[in-house]
């Protein structure tokens, strides 16, 4: 019997193009969601100074019938920061833009919208990186220095900040009669990488945010809480490039660092169209599409937040 099959007879067109994109994997972008947010107007410089006055010498010593005290002097200091440019791009020739099915400018403008957001993301990481307030894990079994995360490290960095004076961010979400569901305690926030999620978990009091009393205060990408943490999660935490990586795991209060925009917080976006170059592109065969934003990350107070360092289990 004669049998026409495509082996004989193939379709002219062997492939559908599905027009809808797959998603594109982003991180989960934490690093400046506690931090001072200021904007330095235009024209204004390029550089924005913090100022803090230094709390006044208590005087536990009685007055002297008419003899007036010698009173105290204000002193204050000053922290600067100096707002450094950013930038990306990308092109697209004619030929892309006549042939390519997709709608190739919308796309490289939201690639470019989290490009912007990631890299302020990453900047402040690295900032918050160089802190001079560091506590070593101890208390874990790995046989790593430092260890994993265990809750006597995270109570040790709980009693460093409280013994400096640092107020934590969060109040209380106050308990209620749902089964396994548990108060959380007035907190500091903490970052950490997705790598040491399980260790988190293993840490002896860590309570799931799934657990918590009221889901409406439950962040994005938060974890759980252990003791007075609620951690949050992302996968470009803070990872040293050594055999055995260590993680820089940021625990922060209230006006710990700071992040600054010069003129708005959104960045400037620019479109170059075909030929806009000039004499540059005689035959109109770049356009381009890019984002530029002027931004600077400073810490304003070190022992206001602490980097609790760990390996992985």
């Amino acid at each position: 019997m004669a049998i026409t099959t495509v082996a004989v007879l193939p379709p002219a067109v062997r492939e559908y193009y599905d027009r809808l994109l797959l998603m594109t994997a982003y991180p989960a972008l934490v690093h400046t969601r506690f931090a001072q947010k200021r904007v330095l107007p235009e024209k204004m410089g390029d550089t924005i100074v913090f100022r803090r006055y230094s709390r006044l010498s208590t005087v536990p010593i009685p007055l002297v019938d008419g003899i007036t005290p010698p009173g105290a002097p204000l002193s204050a200091t000053d922290i600067k920061a100096r707002v450094d440019f950013y930038g990306n791009f990308v092109t697209i020739t004619n030929q892309v833009e006549l042939t390519v099915e997709d709608r190739v400018l919308n796309e490289s403008a939201r690639l470019l919208a989290q490009n912007l957001a990631q890299t302020m993301d990453e900047v402040t990481r690295d900032v918050l990186a160089s802190t001079s307030s560091v506590l070593q894990c101890a208390n874990g079994t790995n046989g790593n220095t430092p260890t994993e995360l265990t809750k006597a490290d995270i109570d040790s960095a709980i009693k460093t900040l409280l013994g400096n004076d640092a107020e934590m961010i969060s109040d209380v979400i106050e308990g209620r009669d749902a089964f396994g569901t548990a108060p959380v305690r007035p907190s500091f926030f903490a970052y950490l990488d997705t790598d040491l999620l399980d260790d988190l978990e293993a840490v002896a009091n860590f309570l799931s945010s799934a657990n918590y009393p009221n889901n409406s205060r439950v962040l994005d990408n938060e974890w759980g809480s252990t003791s007075n943490v609620r951690w949050l999660y992302t996968s470009v935490g803070s990872v040293s490039s050594a055999a055995t990586a260590v993680y820089n795991n940021f625990i922060i209060g209230k006006e710990a660092y700071a992040v600054v925009h010069l003129g708005s917080e959104s960045g400037d976006f620019y479109i170059e169209p075909l030929g806009s170059a000039g004499a540059a592109d005689p035959l109109h065969q770049r356009g381009s599409v890019g984002w530029q934003h002027p931004f600077v990350s400073r810490i304003l107070n070190d022992a206001f937040m602490l980097n609790l360092m760990a390996t992985h289990s």
